[in-house]
C-alpha cells in the first residue's frame, strides 16, 4: 500500500516537473524568438546608420566642393569689383578733364 501512495505522489511530481519543463521550454523558444527578431531589427537599424554615414561623407565632399567655388567666386568677385573701380577711376578722370576744358 504504501508503493502504490509512493507511485501515485511520484506520478504527481513527474507531471509537474512535466509541466515545469514544458513552461522552460516555451519560455526558450519566445526568448529564441525575440532574439532572432531583436538581430533583424539591429541588422536593419545597422544598414540605415551606414546609409546615413555614405549620405553624410557625400555631403561632405558636397560642402568641400561648394567651398572652393565659392572661394573661386569671392576671388572673381573681388577681380570684377578691382576692374569696375579702376574703370570708374579712369571714367571720373575723363569726367573732370572736360569738365576743366569748358
Amino acid at each position: 500500500m504504501a508503493s502504490d501512495e509512493l507511485k501515485i505522489v511520484l506520478e504527481d511530481v513527474k507531471e509537474k516537473f512535466d509541466t515545469v519543463i514544458e513552461g522552460i521550454n516555451m519560455v526558450r523558444e519566445t526568448l529564441e524568438r525575440h532574439k532572432e527578431e531583436n538581430q533583424r531589427e539591429h541588422e536593419e537599424f545597422k544598414k540605415t546608420i551606414l546609409g546615413v554615414q555614405v549620405d553624410v561623407s557625400v555631403l561632405k565632399t558636397d560642402v568641400a566642393i561648394l567651398k572652393t567655388d565659392v572661394a573661386t567666386l569671392k576671388t572673381d568677385v573681388s577681380e570684377i569689383r578691382k576692374d569696375l573701380n579702376d574703370h570708374r577711376d579712369n571714367t571720373e578722370l575723363q569726367c573732370r578733364e572736360r569738365r576743366k576744358k569748358a
